[in-house]
């Protein structure tokens, strides 16, 4: 029987990204070091990968005929990852805090039959909070900030029965520039660049 749409949810990994940002204090530069023959306060490099992580997710979506057979899809997602160290100005320091990434996307993916699997590609675009939690050195972050965001998707479902299937999934999720200020806010540090991520995923689905 046909479905009109259908209900999902899922885990998996994801890979984390690197990070690279630039930092400012707030203070005069006389109180940072500003005498510091090549060091600028006001433009202090800051670079750090991510540690593999956990994503998990869920949402509805909706069946289409459009282009031989689509789906439309809401979609809501959190993804977690750690950071150990980093490196300052070329120097590495102690850190141990966490970004995790809270978003809500609109997808369009185009199913393509493949025997009794049917395989799906196509990407979203949406809103994400990004939060930073922890310390660098024993400086303390509590920060967060929201943008635009977009993924591409691609995957593969395995039927179970006619209402239910399995399926697995790779993830590329996109952000916003994003600036996190220490707990004092005398420190920021800012993207260089829009900070992606790939996830492998794997869930499964329920039509009605």
């Amino acid at each position: 029987m046909p479905f009109k749409g259908y209900v999902f949810g899922y885990g998996g990994v994801d890979f984390g990204g690197a990070w690279d940002t630039m930092g400012a204090f707030d203070y005069p530069a006389a109180w940072t070091g500003g005498g510091i023959p090549g060091f600028n306060p006001y433009a202090v490099p800051i670079d750090f990968d991510l540690d593999n992580g956990w994503t998990a997710g869920g949402g509805i979506g909706k069946y289409s005929g459009l282009f031989g057979g689509s789906r439309f899809e809401l979609e809501g997602s959190y993804t977690s990852n750690d950071v150990g160290q980093l490196y300052y100005t070329n120097f590495i320091l102690p850190a141990d805090f966490r970004i995790s990434t809270k978003s809500v996307m609109f997808n369009m993916l185009k199913e393509v039959p493949l025997g009794r699997a049917v395989g799906y590609f196509g990407g979203g675009v949406g809103y994400a909070w990004t939060s930073m939690v922890g310390d660098i050195a024993t400086i303390e972050y509590d920060d967060k900030d929201a943008g635009f965001a977009w993924q591409l998707i691609m995957g593969i479902d395995m039927p179970i029965t006619e209402r239910l299937a399995l399926f697995a999934q790779y993830r590329y999720l996109v952000l916003s520039e994003t600036t996190f200020t220490t707990n004092f806010g005398d420190f920021r540090q800012t993207n260089l660049d829009n900070p992606a991520s790939h996830a492998i995923l794997i869930g499964a689905r329920l039509s009605f």
